[in-house]
């Protein structure tokens, strides 16, 4: 083999192994949980990566929004190292609760929203960003939520953690581009139906199973 041909195939090595760190760093950058952790972190910013990273919500969900919330039901079975009388099968239904009342909530919040926005902002709902706003700001709830379920004796300072998910949630309502005039009323609903909505589904299933 010649010189030249070996250069030539040390090149396209060389280029395939540069595409392809490139293609992991893009896979790490946009990593859907490592996005929460920024918009939580850094606000606006946080919401441009999300909006650059070209995902779709079922990616979203599947890498953050579904993890996190199972992560947080199974934290339910952290009473068993503090509570003598740890019952398995109510901690099961608390559990399954607590995951359903997040899922669920992600479906009704934009069918709250879209009945109670301006007519002119009501399609915004529909919208894929939209969705993931949703499941980014219910992400952050369930992430407050395990402290508490972890260690009980935190669960008086994690109660004013739903402020920072209302507060990530006004950074990232520009970028729905909603019509101006609606803009803070759409806002407040969308922080209201996203902290209130899922302590209404299991205040729903609480009464169901007990």
């Amino acid at each position: 083999m010649s010189d030249s041909t070996s250069d030539d195939l040390n090149i396209d090595q060389s280029n395939e192994s540069i595409s392809e760190k490139i293609k992991n760093d893009n896979k790490k950058r946009h990593s859907p949980f490592l996005l929460l952790l920024g918009i939580l972190m850094t606000g606006t910013a946080g919401w441009k990566d999300l909006r650059r990273s070209r995902l779709k919500p079922e990616q979203t969900a599947a890498g953050c929004f579904y993890p996190l919330i199972a992560l947080t039901s199974i934290c339910r079975f952290s009473d068993w190292f503090y509570l003598p009388e740890f019952n398995l099968s109510t901690t099961l239904i608390t559990a399954t609760s607590v995951f359903v009342s997040f899922f669920f909530s992600y479906f009704a919040v934009p069918v709250v929203c879209r009945w109670t926005f301006p007519m002119a902002a009501k399609s915004k709902t529909e919208t894929p960003f939209f969705k993931m706003i949703v499941q980014y700001s219910l992400s952050s709830l369930a992430l407050f939520w395990i402290p508490s379920e972890i260690m009980p004796v935190l669960e008086t300072l994690t109660v004013f953690l739903p402020i920072w998910t209302a507060f990530i949630i006004t950074r990232g309502i520009r970028f729905l581009r909603l019509p101006e005039n609606s803009v803070n009323r759409c806002m407040a609903i969308i922080v209201l139906t996203v902290i209130v909505m899922p302590y209404i589904f299991i205040w729903l299933c609480n009464k169901i199973f007990f």
